[in-house]
């Protein structure tokens, strides 16, 4: 594993130029200069440097203003790919993704739950290495692996730390193991902050500088994006909503806290609940296949109008607004997106128990409004996510500034 050095400026500046230029395409150094508030000697540097490493083109010209025609640039997509990992207990997504940050290919893969370590890393570097090959893509430009993971981790080996449903890869240093049996650089961050950086390169999230992601797949996890940047704490766990406690007189959690929100609204909790709900209720066939299975059948019979499946997707829904509220207050963001497997068939439910609840509840809602917006893409969100910070990795990285563990 890599333990990077701080870049100096013009590396930093790197990927913030091929940010700008992915966003607005076609654009030109003089509108990079505006954007970035470097010198324009700085960005003829830059791009001249683009250039020659082949990741941005010149695509001709644009309309005169009075003065010499602007020369416009665009990234070559095509240059560099980077494979993201979204590693849950009941599934696996994998997704390759181009300088862009657009999907190229796809896979669906078993949880990592209950695995011995090892499996999972041979079956992840067999999975990787037959998604390059069925799409044909060139191993020497590929950026890396990025791992999107539940938190809390132990970096920079990437190790899970008191994650209950996924014990097997306690203290499982899981960046450095894939890294060897992929040869491939590997970087491992927290699933919802990855998908928070997986919503800014969708497109989700608009021209709104600060944002939360709330991501539902076995636990409930956020992400939080400050000025096109992830905000990850002191040790990259930052944003545990999940183990925010809404009753500190409730039960015992397995993360040492009492009341948290994971045992009221996580996936888990409410598949058990429609488990235990009498027959007559209609909802046995919510207990088949793994805890993602059972919550898609119980978000579409609620649907389809099924009462007992509406009230248990409903005050899941309640206790995972309460959460949001909280997690507005202390960072005072004016979006939230969710993502994550969870909310595959039941978005209606949540979108308006969130919004209803921002809407009344929160401490600056006289000053603004804070909007509720469903992902782009809410399974792949976490694994493109990751794929992205692979790409922005390899993009800071300079040579002279890494250091071996």
């Amino acid at each position: 594993m890599m333990i990077k050095a701080k870049a100096p400026l013009r590396q930093d500046s790197r990927s913030r130029v091929l940010d700008i230029i992915r966003a607005t395409e076609p654009t030109s150094r003089i509108e990079l200069v505006r954007e970035t508030s470097l010198t324009p000697a700085s960005i003829t540097h830059l791009v001249r440097d683009l250039l020659a490493e082949n990741l941005v083109r010149e695509v001709g010209q644009g309309e005169s203003t009075g003065g010499k025609p602007r020369t416009l640039l665009r990234l070559n997509h095509d240059s560099m790919t980077a494979i993201g990992i979204q590693l849950g207990a009941a599934s696996v997504g994998i997704v390759a993704t181009n300088l862009a940050g657009n999907i190229v290919g796809r896979q669906i893969l078993q949880g990592a739950k209950d695995l011995d370590p090892q499996v999972i890393v041979t079956f992840l570097a067999q999975a990787v290495a037959d998604l390059i090959d069925n799409l044909g893509l060139d191993r020497a430009t590929i950026a890396g692996i990025g791992v999107a993971m539940p938190g809390p981790l132990d970096m920079p080996g990437g190790a899970l730390r008191n994650v209950a449903y996924l014990k097997n890869l306690s203290g499982f240093a899981m960046a450095d193991e894939l890294e060897v049996a992929t040869g491939l650089p590997v970087i491992v961050d927290n699933d919802a902050t990855a998908a928070a950086v997986g919503e800014y390169w969708l497109g989700t999230t608009g021209g709104h500088p600060a944002y939360a992601t709330v991501y539902l797949a076995t636990g409930i996890g956020s992400g939080l994006m400050v000025n096109r940047r992830p905000y990850r704490g002191s040790s990259s766990n930052a944003g545990e909503i999940g183990h925010i406690s809404i009753d500190f007189r409730g039960p015992d959690c397995p993360c040492g806290n009492r009341g948290c929100l994971e045992l009221f609204a996580a996936p888990p909790v409410l598949v058990e609940k429609a488990r235990l709900a009498p027959a007559s209720a209609g909802l046995a066939e919510v207990a088949l296949g793994n805890v993602e299975d059972g919550m898609s059948r119980l978000g579409i019979l609620a649907a389809r109008g099924n009462a007992a499946a509406m009230n248990i997707i409903r005050e899941g829904a309640e206790s995972l607004a309460c959460g949001i509220v909280t997690l507005v207050n202390l960072f005072d963001v004016d979006m939230v997106v969710l993502a994550g497997p969870g909310f595959s068939s039941c978005a209606a439910f949540y979108l308006k128990e969130a919004q209803q609840a921002l809407d009344s509840r929160t401490l600056a809602r006289g000053v603004h409004t804070v909007s509720v917006v469903m992902s782009a893409s809410p399974r792949d969100a976490a694994a493109l996510g990751a794929a992205t910070l692979a790409l922005q990795d390899k993009l800071d990285r300079k040579p002279s500034g890494e250091l071996k563990k």
